[in-house]
């Protein structure tokens, strides 16, 4: 089993996992910061949605 961590893109603290609202956020306990949740995956999903690029290009 792979246990992955979660740095702060600021101090390279640990960063820990909370819900207000029904938003997911991570918390820096180091330097006392809030760090929105991003995922590149999804944000990259909806561009091509909005742009009509395909997800794979076909070479000929």
């Amino acid at each position: 089993m792979s246990i992955r961590t979660n740095s702060c893109p600021c101090c390279g603290g640990s960063l820990l996992r909370h819900i207000r609202h029904a938003e997911l956020y991570w918390f820096c306990q180091n330097c006392w910061q809030e760090v929105p949740l991003l995922r590149t995956s999804s944000i990259d999903a909806e561009a091509r949605k909005k742009s009509n690029v395909p997800s794979q290009v076909i070479k000929p």
